[in-house]
């Protein structure tokens, strides 16, 4: 099978409301992999070891931890540390974290939605943020952000798993939120776009290509860095903020998008 590389997870801007941390799983119905994917229904799910990788990832994330960063993702030199550093001159937190899962029996992977509030320093209004991951498990079962090469039957999955009706609504959902937080507010629209503007040259200096793995809603994030997109291809490694949101594969834009973006 061809191996494609495209950047692995998505933003999808997006307001998340409530607090604490939890995942809702999205459960196939029958069918084929990719039809179980494109039609699963969302159900509350508490898988305590995916909680704490997407926990510790935004951990390093924040504090631009490229070591504790390469523990938690499949191949760390994907890992894109000038788009991290950029971000972290502009992010002071990242709220809020809800994650959205859609599970693949066959693959024993999981296409992972992570909605969360990313707080600019000294703003008050939070940027709604949704990103993409595509995480696997390894031999001896410890759960990883997959940033390597995608085969044929998991890129499937995961574009699969994006055009899920659920996920499609959590996109323009993010779309809106973020355009209402940027109409809102002057000052975070200037710093968001500001930001913006860094992380996608930060991303355009290290060169790389997005992998199918990760879906973007604004910022694209294979890495993970939030970009005003609302799309979902994200991806699994890292994300940047703006107005677009990406999904496992694709890229982020300040649109109902998603699009992924590693890192």
């Amino acid at each position: 099978m061809k191996l494609k590389y495209k950047k692995l997870i998505i933003i999808i801007t997006v307001v998340t409301l409530g607090l604490g941390f939890f995942i809702l799983t999205l459960i196939p119905t029958g069918g084929t992999n990719t039809q179980n994917a494109a039609s699963a229904d969302l159900e509350l799910n508490k898988n305590e070891d995916i909680n704490k990788l997407v926990s510790d990832y935004f951990a390093a994330k924040k504090t631009v931890n490229v070591d504790a960063m390469s523990n938690l993702v499949s191949d760390s030199n994907q890992i894109n540390k000038e788009k991290l550093v950029a971000m972290a001159e502009y992010v002071e937190d990242y709220k809020d974290i809800n994650c959205y899962l859609i599970h693949s029996a066959d693959l024993n992977a999981y296409r992972v939605y992570v909605k969360y509030n990313m707080k600019l320093k000294n703003i008050n209004t939070l940027a709604p943020c949704l990103s993409a991951f595509y995480i696997t498990s390894t031999s001896d079962g410890k759960y990883v952000i997959y940033l390597s090469a995608l085969d044929e039957v998991q890129e499937e999955f995961i574009t699969s798993a994006d055009k899920n009706d659920s996920i499609v609504k959590l996109k323009e959902q993010v779309a809106e939120e973020l355009k209402k937080a940027v109409a809102g507010d002057d000052a975070f629209k200037q710093l968001y776009e500001k930001m913006n503007n860094e992380i996608n040259t930060a991303a355009a200096n290290k060169g790389a290509t997005p992998t199918p793995g990760q879906a973007t809603s604004a910022p694209s994030q294979q890495a993970a860095t939030p970009t005003p997109t609302a799309s979902v291809a994200a991806t699994t490694a890292a994300a940047s903020p703006t107005p677009t949101a990406t999904a496992a594969q694709p890229s982020a834009t300040a649109n109902p998008t998603v699009t992924a973006a590693a890192q």
